[in-house]
This record gives structure tokens, C-alpha cells and sequence, in this order.
């Protein structure tokens, strides 16, 4: 069985950049909601066996379609998660590199909240004692999370896992 996310929600609360167009202030604004819009691995699966293999993990999956953040004036903000996927990769009979994947979407109502500080583009989101620093780009927030994909593969009773890394981008509402 693979678990797509035991990281995700770490990392959704950890992923920000944003901007605004304000031409009184040299610092983009923060504020606001911002949805998730991309959630993209290193390598290109087909997860919904359609047998056009994609990055997109929320094309591939349906999954994290309404995923926000929520940046407060004050200094303070909340991430909020409303699914996540859980994968079942089988390796297929007769191969050693091709899988069959299980999808389902798992609902959830979880939100977490955070810290940050603004310095310039630079956003440094604080939680549970771990600072994550993220940089503004026009209306996008886009993070990389190292090694934030991980899947465990049974492969005929021995158990690996795979990991690499993962893009989420969040666009200003």
C-alpha cells in the first residue's frame, strides 16, 4: 500500500509565496486566500490508468482541489486540507518497472495554523518550531518540497519506497 501523504500537510502549511500589485509599498502582500492551482512531481505518472502518464498529481489523482491558505494581517495564517490521495501501487506481472495504481481520495476537514514574517518577498512560515523560508512571484506562491513524494512499492513481498520531490504553487484568490 502507498501512502502519497503523510508530509503533504506539512508541506501545504510550510508552501508560500505571493505578490500584489501595490505600487505604494516595494513588498508584495501576503494577505489574503490563496488556493492550491499545481501540485507536480519530478517524474511523470499515469495514476488514473489512462495511459497518459503527467506530473499533475491533482489531474492525475482529483484529488487536493480545494486546498487553501489563509494569510492573516496579523502575522498569524491557517492551512487548510480537504483531501489527500491514497495510492496502491502493484507491480504488474512479468515486469520490474511497470505499476497498475489504486487512487482514492480521501476526505478530510484539517486545518493547521502558522506563523510568518514578511521580508520583502521572502516569507519565513513557522510551525511546530520548523521555519521554512518561500519567495513571492506576481500572484503565485510556489514551493518545493524535498523528497515530499513517497510512495512504498511491494514488490513481491519486499517493500521499497520512492521519494522525490514536489512543486506546489498556490495562486492569490
Amino acid at each position: 500500500m502507498k501512502k502519497l501523504f503523510g508530509l503533504l500537510f506539512l508541506a501545504l502549511a510550510f508552501t508560500a509565496c505571493s505578490s500584489d500589485d501595490d505600487s505604494s509599498s516595494n513588498e508584495a502582500s501576503i494577505e489574503g486566500t490563496w488556493k492550491m492551482t499545481a501540485f507536480n512531481t519530478e517524474n511523470a505518472y499515469d495514476l488514473n490508468n489512462d495511459g497518459t502518464a503527467s506530473t499533475s498529481v491533482m489531474d492525475e489523482t482529483n484529488c487536493y482541489q480545494n486546498e487553501t491558505i489563509v494569510f492573516n494581517a496579523d502575522g498569524t495564517g491557517t492551512a487548510f486540507n480537504t483531501s489527500y490521495a491514497d495510492i496502491e501501487l502493484t507491480l504488474v506481472a512479468g515486469t520490474t518497472d511497470e505499476y497498475e495504481y489504486t487512487v482514492t481520495c480521501v476526505s478530510e476537514d484539517d486545518s493547521t495554523p502558522f506563523l510568518y514574517t514578511q521580508n520583502g518577498n521572502t516569507i519565513t512560515l513557522t510551525m511546530g518550531g520548523f521555519n521554512q523560508d518561500v519567495t513571492l512571484s506576481g500572484n503565485t506562491l510556489t514551493y518545493v518540497f524535498e523528497e515530499g513524494f513517497y510512495v512504498e512499492v511491494d514488490n513481491n513481498g519486499t517493500t521499497t519506497t520512492v521519494t522525490e520531490d514536489i512543486t506546489f504553487v498556490f495562486t492569490k484568490q
